[in-house]
């Protein structure tokens, strides 16, 4: 069932727990089939995230049209989901597709500016019923060996405070040290800043850079009030694995779709664990 992720997130917000987005690989239809039928074994809302660079095979009307037909075939709630939009112009592109959510980010620009460009875009989104999420506090790559590339991303609650009284998004993602990628041992993610930025504000949290946190700090992050949480590297290497384990078994037996069918049943059971840890299931 095709949904914005408004509702999805107040309710999350309100109900103490979150809703997991999952990064599709440009619409790869084993994930995306994977995350909606997992969310319908388990009565979870979900969110199809989908990463402009991901798009560049694909296309990204296939991702918005895979997406939609999957979201159709399951009856708990389904969003489509920009990722990471860098632009005005790629938001306005996404929200003409169809798209059901929106990310604007413009954590590299300095408050000011990142504000402005924030509220340019959630102005149009709100004439479309579609909502925004904005972030502050960019997020930092972490290259195959878990190492940083990029500056430290954790936000200053002062500055966020400002950055929330010039622009107005409905869910926001804040720098506290996370990072895409896998995490290289002990990492510095500060859940306070979370913690101090809910004293001033009730928009609903997210957070980005899931795979390979603590799983207690993902629930500390959640009870801060973060209703949204992103996964990506975890789950497009589990899925290539699972190819690779699939293929070297015999479990194509000469056909492709059956290669993907045994990834996609493999991939499934990770993404129930997200769910669980989301604590989003039975809430749809």
């Amino acid at each position: 069932m095709l949904t914005t992720t408004y509702e999805m997130l107040q309710n999350a917000y309100k109900g103490h727990y979150a809703v997991p987005a999952i990064n599709t690989q440009g619409g790869t239809y084993d994930i995306i089939r994977a995350v909606c039928m997992a969310a319908e074994e388990l009565r979870s809302p979900v969110i199809l995230a989908h990463y402009v660079n991901t798009g560049a095979y694909s296309g990204h009307d296939w991702f918005y049209e895979t997406a939609k037909w999957m979201a159709a075939k399951v009856s708990v709630p389904v969003a489509i989901h920009l990722d990471h939009g860098d632009s005005f112009e790629r938001c306005m592109e996404m929200l003409k597709l169809g798209f059901t959510s929106i990310m604007f980010d413009g954590s590299a620009l300095p408050v000011e500016e990142n504000a402005a460009a924030t509220e340019a875009v959630a102005r149009v989104c709100r004439s479309f019923g579609v909502p925004l999420e904005a972030e502050i506090g960019e997020l930092c790559r972490l290259d195959d060996k878990g190492n940083k590339m990029g500056a430290s991303n954790i936000a200053d609650p002062d500055v966020v405070r400002q950055y929330l009284k010039l622009c107005h998004p409905d869910s926001l993602a804040i720098g506290i040290g996370n990072a895409h990628g896998f995490y290289n041992g002990p990492v510095d993610i500060r859940a306070e800043v979370l913690e101090e930025c809910r004293k001033f504000t009730d928009i609903p949290f997210v957070l980005h850079g899931c795979t390979g946190m603590d799983e207690e700090l993902v629930k500390r992050s959640i009870d801060s009030g973060v209703a949204k949480i992103n996964f990506g590297t975890q789950v497009r290497c589990q899925y290539v694995n699972y190819l690779k384990e699939g293929r070297a078994e015999g479990k194509d037996q000469g056909h492709a779709w059956r290669l993907s069918q045994y990834a996609e049943l493999r991939l499934r059971e990770d993404i129930k664990d997200i769910i669980r840890l989301a604590g989003s299931q039975e809430r749809a």
